[in-house]
């Protein structure tokens, strides 16, 4: 049974909807932990989840086909595409953990013309707003979109690192693993804009160096940063990390600004980030590094992105309309929420995840969200996961 065949089983055996993914033969590093003859950690809590929401949402069919959608998609990814998918599940499991406070809706479409000043809309955005979760408070609303927190460095190097693998084993005859040193502090939209269209020029490179035998590449971007490419000519490589809560903080402090097609003008607009060790190796969650990154990276979008006037469309392509800047989006996000999933290595569901809340002060279209008026709908036996709350009350300078 192929992984993508042993899926298509679990997503008939828990929702009993059948789901057919076309390219027969793929994997990746989420569903081929599922296809093993004795249950992982990883394995056993993945269906786990998808029992509890088939439970919570199996009273609302078209629901619980959306969530049998988004288990397809993980199996059609390839490479950490699956992160994306899966995030959402994630997500909407731990939010479901907490939904007899409040009432919880999957997959919300807007429309743009009710929200005319938000910044979809004046970015141009047509017809409607897809907005992945909404949290019906007793007295406010607060829709969530949710991305996946992978490392866009690494994620366009291991296109380009499969691929030379690939070749140096079909026509050199040689096995050999390559991984990459350092990527944290760099800078994301220098990555981002840049990097991606030198992948040809590192694959060459990278050839050039296995069919020397070389054991290290060192490759300069067109923008000066250094990658240093590590080579083993056997199943098991090491690299060199060094890690900064605060020098990834300042590295990722734009990162937001790619989501402005999800903020609206009059109700509460948050992003839930979701981190998976396996599609993110960057945040080690090694004693409070996580949660100090969290909040350094939370504090410089909502305090320092709120005064810098300079276009927005400098630092994402996400927007086509200049008359957007970098506060506008800032002053637009209530909030950042980032759940860590623990799916490789928990035994305990009710420690599956750590969550980090942060409000933003500087919010503009509302009142602010504040701790004391969110806290209450997150009290049960579960809150526990819940490990940082802050609305930079006292820290907004």
């Amino acid at each position: 049974m192929t992984d993508v065949e042993n899926l298509e089983k679990i997503i008939f055996s828990v929702f009993s909807i059948p789901k057919t993914i076309r390219n027969r033969q793929n994997t990746n590093a989420c569903i081929s932990p599922l296809n093993v003859d004795s249950p992982n950690l990883f394995a056993r809590n993945f269906v786990s989840r998808l029992k509890r929401l088939n439970q919570k949402f199996g009273d609302d069919r078209s629901v619980i086909n959306d969530i049998a959608e988004r288990v397809k998609n993980i199996g059609e990814a390839r490479n950490s595409g699956w992160a994306g998918p899966y995030s959402e599940l994630v997500a909407l499991d731990f939010y479901s953990q907490f939904s007899e406070f409040f009432a919880l809706s999957y997959i919300n479409q807007l429309s743009v013309k009710t929200h005319k000043k938000s910044i979809p809309a004046i970015n141009g955005q047509k017809e409607v707003i897809d907005i992945d979760l909404c949290l019906h408070l007793r007295h406010d609303i607060v829709f969530t979109d949710v991305k996946s927190f992978n490392c866009i460095h690494q994620n366009i190097l291991d296109e380009v690192i499969e691929i030379v693998e690939e070749y140096s084993l079909a026509t050199l005859g040689k096995s050999v693993m390559i991984a990459v040193d350092n990527l944290s502090s760099i800078d994301y939209t220098e990555v981002k804009s840049h990097l991606g269209l030198e992948k040809r020029k590192i694959y060459y490179e990278l050839t050039n160096a296995v069919s020397e035998n070389r054991r290290v590449l060192h490759y300069e971007s067109k923008t000066g940063i250094v990658f240093t490419f590590r080579i083993e000519y056997s199943d098991t490589i090491s690299t060199v990390k060094e890690y900064s809560p605060f020098a990834m903080a300042e590295a990722y402090k734009y990162k937001f600004l790619d989501y402005g097609s999800k903020l609206l003008d009059n109700e509460y607009s948050v992003i839930t980030m979701v981190r998976n060790p396996w599609f993110n190796e960057e945040t080690v969650d090694f004693g409070d590094f996580n949660n100090i990154f969290y909040r350094s990276l939370a504090r410089r979008t909502f305090i320092e992105l709120d005064k810098i006037r300079a276009k927005a469309a400098l630092y994402s392509s996400s927007y086509a309309n200049g008359k957007i800047k970098v506060c506008d989006v800032a002053k637009n996000l209530a909030g950042i929420i980032f759940i860590d999933d623990e799916s490789p290595s928990q035994t305990e569901e009710e420690k599956l995840y750590k969550a980090y809340f942060y409000m933003n002060p500087n919010y503009k279209n509302k009142k602010p969200l504040t701790i004391r008026k969110l806290e209450k709908y997150f009290r049960n036996e579960r809150e526990s996961q819940i490990k940082d709350f802050d609305d930079f009350k006292w820290d907004n300078y």
